[in-house]
C-alpha cells in the first residue's frame, strides 16, 4: 500500500496544483507528451515507409537497408539507462526539448544521406532520441500531473506512438510523390525543430527538486509537484535563486524497488521481442502464407494498430483505477499467447482468423507499454522515474531488436513462419509468468 497525507492536505495541494494548472495549460502539456511520442521513434518510421525509393536512391541492398535502421533500436536501447539518469538530473522540460531535437536531427541527416553509412550514423543519432522519449514524458507526468488524472494522459501519450505511425503512412507517399522522398523526410526534420523551440518557449520551467530524504520526495508525487507549483521560491538574491533551481542527486533505489523494475525490464524484453518480430513479418506473412494482396495484409496491420491506439488509453485508465499493473501485464502477456496461435491457426484453419488475431494483438501486446509506463510514474519516487523509465526502455528496445532480427534469419533458415510464432509464443508465456511475481515486489512508500 501507500503511504498518503492526510485528506485536507492532499486537497489543499491538488486544489492549488488546479489553480496553477489552468485548461489551457494541461491542453498544452498534453499536446507536449503527445508530440514528444510521436517525433521520438518517428525517424525508425520514415525510412520504413519510404524504403523502395531510399534502396533505390542509395543503391543498396535490403539487407543493408536493414541493418541501417536496426541502427536506431540498438542506440535507443544503449542511451535509455542513461537518458534516464539524465532526465533525473536536468529536468523533464529540457529533455523532452532535447529528445525531439535528436530526432528532427536525425530526419535532416536522413533525408540528406548520399550513401548506407550517412543513413545508419544518421539513424544511430536519432537513436537517442528514441530512447530518451518515455524517461521524458514519464518524468513530466509524474511531475505535473496530479494522482488520479495520470492514467488516462499515459495512455494518450503512449497512443502518440501509434499516430506516428499513422501519420507517417498516411502523408509520407503524397509528399514523396510531390516534393521527393528527400523533402519529405525534410519536412518532418523542420517539424521537429519547430516543436521544440515552441515547447522551450511556452512550456513553464520545472519546479525546483527538493533535497534527497525530503518528505514529498518518497511519500505522494502529486503533493510534491503541487507545493512546488503553486509556491515558487520567494525573490532573492541570485545565488540562492540558482541553488534553489539545481536538482539534487537523485535517491538510490530501494530493495523493493530495484526488483520491480528488474522485473520489469526483462518483462519488457520478452514482449519487446515479440512486438517487434510480429510488427516486422505479419504483413509479409499475410502475402507469403495466407496469399493476401498488400492491400488487405496491410489493412490487417492497420486495424492492429488502431486498436492499439485506443487500447491503450483504456488499459492506463483501468490500470490506475480498478487493476494492478502486474494483474493488468499478466493478462496482457496471456492473450499475447493466443494472439500467436491464432496466428498458426490462420495459415492452417483459415485465413480469417487474422483479423481477429489483429484485433487481440492491438489490446494486448501493442498496448502493454502504457500499463508498464504507468507502473513506473504511480509506483516509484518522483526522483526515480526518468532512472527507472531508462532501465525498463532498455529491456523493450533490445527486445526490438533481438526479436525483428532473430525472426527474420529464423524465416529465411526454416523457411517457414510457425517456429517464429510458436517462439513467440513461449516469450509472452514466460513474461505472464514473470508478470505474476510482480505482486508482491511493487514498490511501496515508507
Amino acid at each position: 500500500m501507500r503511504t498518503v497525507d492526510a485528506p485536507s492536505a492532499a486537497g489543499a495541494h491538488r486544489d492549488a496544483a488546479e489553480v496553477h494548472n489552468g485548461p489551457l495549460q494541461r491542453l498544452g502539456l498534453r499536446f507536449v507528451l503527445v508530440a514528444t511520442m510521436v517525433l521520438g521513434p518517428i525517424p525508425m518510421m520514415l525510412p520504413a515507409v519510404l524504403a523502395v525509393d531510399v534502396i533505390a536512391a542509395l543503391d543498396i541492398t535490403t539487407g543493408a537497408f536493414s541493418v541501417a535502421l536496426t541502427a536506431n533500436t540498438v542506440v535507443a536501447a544503449a542511451f535509455a539507462p542513461l537518458s534516464g539518469r539524465l532526465t533525473d538530473r536536468v529536468g523533464p522540460k529540457l529533455s523532452t526539448v532535447l529528445t525531439i531535437i535528436t530526432a528532427g536531427v536525425g530526419m535532416f541527416g536522413m533525408a540528406f544521406a548520399a550513401n548506407v553509412w550517412v543513413l545508419m550514423a544518421s539513424a544511430a543519432f536519432a537513436g537517442l532520441g528514441q530512447g530518451w522519449c518515455n524517461p521524458a514524458t514519464n518524468k513530466l507526468i509524474a511531475e505535473r500531473v496530479p494522482e488520479g488524472r495520470r492514467g488516462t494522459i499515459t495512455g494518450l501519450k503512449q497512443s502518440g506512438v501509434m499516430f506516428g505511425t499513422f501519420l507517417s503512412g498516411f502523408t509520407l507517399p503524397t509528399l514523396a510523390v510531390w516534393f521527393g522522398w528527400r523533402a519529405a523526410m525534410g519536412v518532418y526534420g523542420v517539424v521537429a525543430l519547430v516543436c521544440a523551440v515552441g515547447i522551450q518557449l511556452w512550456l513553464r520551467p520545472d519546479a525546483p527538486a527538493k533535497p534527497d530524504g525530503a518528505d514529498a520526495e518518497r511519500r505522494s508525487p502529486d503533493t510534491r509537484v503541487s507545493v512546488t507549483a503553486s509556491n515558487p521560491q520567494p525573490a532573492g538574491d541570485r545565488r540562492s535563486r540558482l541553488a534553489g533551481t539545481r536538482r539534487p542527486p537523485p535517491a538510490q533505489m530501494r530493495p523493493a524497488e530495484r526488483a520491480f523494475i528488474t522485473k520489469l525490464t526483462w518483462y519488457s524484453l520478452l514482449m519487446g521481442s515479440v512486438v517487434g518480430g510480429f510488427g516486422r513479418f505479419q504483413v509479409l506473412y499475410a502475402e507469403q502464407s495466407l496469399g493476401w494482396t498488400n492491400f488487405w495484409a496491410g489493412m490487417a496491420s492497420a486495424l492492429a494498430g488502431i486498436t492499439a491506439a485506443a487500447s491503450r488509453i483504456w488499459w492506463a485508465r483501468l490500470t490506475e483505477a480498478r487493476v494492478r499493473p502486474a494483474s493488468a501485464l499478466t493478462i496482457q502477456s496471456a492473450f499475447t499467447v493466443v494472439a500467436m496461435v491464432l496466428l498458426l491457426a490462420a495459415g492452417s484453419v483459415h485465413d480469417s482468423l487474422m483479423w481477429v488475431m489483429s484485433l487481440l494483438a492491438g489490446c494486448t501486446m501493442m498496448s502493454f507499454s502504457a500499463v508498464s509506463m504507468l507502473s513506473i510514474i504511480t509506483g516509484v519516487p518522483v526522483s526515480l522515474a526518468g532512472r527507472a523509465s531508462g532501465f525498463v526502455m532498455l529491456g523493450f528496445m533490445s527486445g526490438l531488436s533481438i526479436g525483428g532480427l532473430a525472426a527474420g534469419y529464423v524465416i529465411e533458415w526454416t523457411g517457414s513462419y510457425s517456429v517464429v510464432w510458436l517462439a513467440f509464443a513461449a516469450c509472452a508465456a514466460g513474461a505472464s509468468v514473470l508478470a505474476m511475481t510482480m505482486r508482491r515486489q511493487r514498490p511501496v512508500g515508507p
